[in-house]
């Protein structure tokens, strides 16, 4: 699906920005508010946009660490539970990212954000506690919300909306 010249210039905006106001983006390209809405609402029926994700320091928030888990949840616990019982697995509150992927070993990845250690080992007792039989914690990763170099892809968006616009 292609974007219109205008589409990609409101990505690109939103990307950099993605509070910025139909105003704002209104004076940087010379359209009007209303048109701006237009456009917005073309990328979200479009499938190009889905929400407008924040960037936020966790530490302010009293996140302090993260977490990437390595997870295999054994085809039997799809017998057992249902959805919305491995939801608590797969899509827990602390859970920033999950995704599933096509391996053996490792069914799932999943990035997760806790306020200390603590809370971290409570969580992944009770994972053991309540899913022990059918889902296997292979390694996780454990590290402070300091240490985390990047987490936007925005740099990469940007790169591809300029290559779009040539």
């Amino acid at each position: 699906m292609k974007l219109t010249k205008n589409e990609v210039s409101v990505l690109k905006l939103l990307v950099e920005n993605p509070i910025t106001t139909n105003q704002d983006i209104s004076d940087k390209l010379k359209i009007t508010p209303q048109g701006i809405g237009k456009i917005k609402k073309q990328l979200i029926e479009k499938g190009f946009i889905k929400n407008q994700e924040m960037s936020v320091d966790y530490e302010k928030l009293g996140i302090n660490i993260h977490a990437i888990a390595l997870i295999k949840i054994l085809p039997s616990v799809f017998k057992k539970f249902k959805n919305n019982e491995l939801d608590k697995v797969i899509k827990p509150v602390n859970a920033i990212r999950s995704y599933a992927i096509p391996e053996t070993e490792v069914t799932h990845i999943i990035i997760y954000a806790f306020r200390n250690i603590k809370e971290y080992e409570s969580y992944f007792r009770g994972i053991l506690e309540n899913f022990g039989d059918y889902v296997e914690i292979k390694h996780t990763f454990v590290f402070s919300s300091g240490s985390i170099v990047k987490s936007s892809a925005k740099l990469m968006l940007l790169d591809v909306l300029k290559k779009l616009e040539q």
